[in-house]
């Protein structure tokens, strides 16, 4: 058995580290406003993270031939029920706030079953494709063996669009089913099929909420005036003031930044600083030269768990790593796209920066379970 890849250990505790020194630096007004200590989310952050990165170790020591499977069901499983389960809660166990039920709290903490729910489908996908997909002679053949999957978990992101109110996760995840898919063995006509089973799923989750149809309406105002001489559609930027601002503090943050501490836009213009437009934050403070370090270390990370991905033996531990390294992708490019108006704000955090315990342990869960199924890769020649 091989060891573990140590460079993600490494890559992971610096963009840990970076995530401990802005949960620091970022949150100063929203501290000062709430009365809460200058260190309450840095606390916070070192707290889960600790918790996290043990995780991650004990997770990377296991034989994944014993234990990977059991550890994927009880993720699955256990995720599924308590999201299943959350929009019934009372308001006590579930609190409502802004306008969505989407955690759990216990005593001071919350926590957000649906970040452990994606960990949980990406190994439900990896164990089921790899038994369930084969190669098929055409399209029909192939949408029958991908179906029951689609409606299985189908029921699961119907429920969290419109229980739950979060588009942007249900976005992620079949993002990710296509994508696994497509590796496990699906036709690329499979992609068309999706392509408009995530439509069928989308269009109504916006057309049926007028706020949602209200925001794509808003933004396609306040991006088109970014752009273009004159807005495409008639609207305001009163919803996305947020996002303006967040160009405001990338602009002022230039090529080096104002350095750390001293950015201005945290200071009640981004009162999401920390968590969904911390990339906005760390652009002020350490400028372009910050953001391009931090772009290599993501697009690094990505690479060595794409690297485990191709070297492993078994199928369904090259889906997992695959559909890990995608989660990792596909939310740090929605979250830079969104928060420089080209995209609509999906509210999805930036892996191991953004402020958020659920989000950080979930992420750290899935990086452990990668590292124990490294041991199973090919050698990999530095």
């Amino acid at each position: 058995m091989q060891k573990v890849d140590h460079k993600i250990f490494i890559i992971v505790a610096v963009l840990m580290l970076a995530g401990a020194v802005f949960s620091f630096t970022l949150p100063v007004f929203l501290e000062m406003r709430r009365h809460l200590s200058e260190y309450h989310f840095l606390g916070r952050y070192i707290l889960f993270g600790s918790v996290g990165f043990l995780i991650m170790i004990l997770l990377a020591n296991l034989n994944p031939d014993k234990w990977f499977n059991k550890i994927g069901w009880i993720i699955f499983v256990i995720s599924g029920i308590l999201v299943l389960v959350l929009p019934f809660l009372p308001e006590s166990i579930a609190p409502i706030i802004n306008g969505a039920k989407r955690w759990i709290k216990i005593g001071p903490f919350k926590f957000s079953p649906v970040e452990f729910f994606k960990i949980g489908v990406i190994f439900f996908l990896s164990w089921s494709f790899t038994r369930k997909i084969q190669k098929t002679r055409n399209l029909k053949e192939d949408i029958k063996q991908f179906l029951p999957h689609l409606i299985f978990l189908g029921l699961f992101w119907i429920l969290i669009v419109f229980m739950l109110s979060d588009l942007g996760q249900v976005f992620v995840m079949i993002s990710l089913f296509i994508l696994m898919l497509l590796a496990a063995g699906g036709k690329l006509k499979t992609f068309g099929v999706m392509v408009l089973a995530a439509v069928s799923i989308i269009v109504p989750a916006i057309l049926f909420a007028p706020y949602r149809f209200k925001r794509i309406k808003d933004w396609l105002y306040t991006a088109s005036s970014n752009f273009l001489p004159q807005p495409i559609v008639d609207g305001s930027s009163a919803n996305y003031g947020q996002v303006i601002q967040s160009m405001n503090a990338i602009h002022h943050g230039g090529i080096f930044g104002t350095g750390l501490g001293n950015g201005i836009f945290k200071l009640g213009f981004l009162s999401d600083v920390h968590t969904d437009f911390v990339l906005a934050g760390i652009a002020e403070e350490t400028g372009i030269i910050g953001i391009g370090l931090i772009t290599f270390l993501i697009g690094y990370l990505i690479y060595r768990i794409f690297k485990i991905a191709f070297r492993s033996e078994k199928k369904e531990y090259q889906l997992f790593a695959l559909g890990v390294g995608s989660l990792i992708a596909i939310q740090f490019i929605i979250n830079g796209l969104g928060v420089t108006s080209l995209i609509p704000i999906k509210g999805l955090t930036v892996p191991f920066l953004s402020y958020g315990g659920s989000s950080l342990m979930a992420l750290c869960t899935a990086i452990g379970m990668v590292l124990m199924i490294s041991k199973r890769a090919k050698y990999i020649k530095e």
